[in-house]
């Protein structure tokens, strides 16, 4: 679904990423982990054309994404980031429906479309008319879960997606995640800086240290084959993981 060729991205202040190969296969989990600013958003964006790598190329779909139209790309990738990203100045139906609006979609297939998201994602149908200050943390994610989905894109990307949340709530929506991603058989890409849930949704984990790879594969492949001794020092740091 997407491959990222010696990708690299470079600011004045310094190396964001360096060159980077990278293969997201269709259908698959993989998730992106490391230490706080080592790349893996960065990696993200990139993926969404919301950056421009600084050298090689990134392949959305058998075509690099450069010769593609972004907003034609951008339609067919869900987006989530941490605490929703939702627009404020609008309710939660409004936030999920925005897009389908924007490009003309049928009322009543909107509004049977939300309504079947709105079950998928256990959201309770009161939130639907309540601004997203009114909502809980929670139920904000999935608002922005709905909105990720509702033109059934066929990659989904998610920035620390539970990250800000109370850890009950976060066992739930965890749980939830993992049950949609496999009902609806999507290719994921997913940030997180907790190898617990790493180790809960990846099918590939890739962790980052310093804007490179470190070491790639199933958890088995990390606990067992580290590729240098930070591998083993990040897992023994993560609680929750038998080492």
């Amino acid at each position: 679904m997407v491959a990222l060729r010696n990708v690299s991205k470079v600011y004045v202040q310094g190396v964001a990423l360096h060159p980077t190969n990278l293969m997201v296969q269709q259908g698959s989990t993989t998730v992106l982990i490391g230490p706080s600013g080592c790349g893996k958003s960065t990696l993200l964006r990139l993926m969404i054309g919301l950056l421009k790598p600084s050298t090689g190329s990134i392949v959305f779909d058998q075509q690099n994404l450069e010769d593609q139209d972004i907003r034609a790309v951008r339609r067919r990738v869900g987006y989530v980031i941490q605490d929703g990203g939702l627009f404020p100045h609008l309710t939660a139906w409004e936030n999920v429906t925005l897009m389908a609006r924007h490009l003309g979609f049928d009322r009543a297939w909107i509004e049977h479309k939300a309504e079947a998201l709105r079950t998928l994602t256990a959201l309770p149908e009161a939130c639907l008319t309540r601004y997203p200050v009114r909502l809980s943390g929670g139920e904000r994610q999935r608002v922005s879960l709905m909105r990720a989905l509702f033109l059934d894109p066929d990659l989904l990307l998610f920035d620390e997606p539970v990250g800000a949340l109370d850890p009950m709530i976060r066992f739930g929506l965890q749980h939830d995640l993992k049950a949609i991603f496999g009902e609806l058989k999507k290719t994921v890409v997913l940030v997180t800086h907790d190898m617990a849930e790493a180790a809960f949704f990846g099918d590939v984990i890739v962790l980052m240290r310093a804007g490179r790879v470190v070491q790639q594969g199933a958890l088995d492949d990390l606990l067992g084959n580290p590729a240098e001794p930070f591998v083993g020092e990040f897992i023994r740091a993560q609680r929750g993981i038998v080492v």
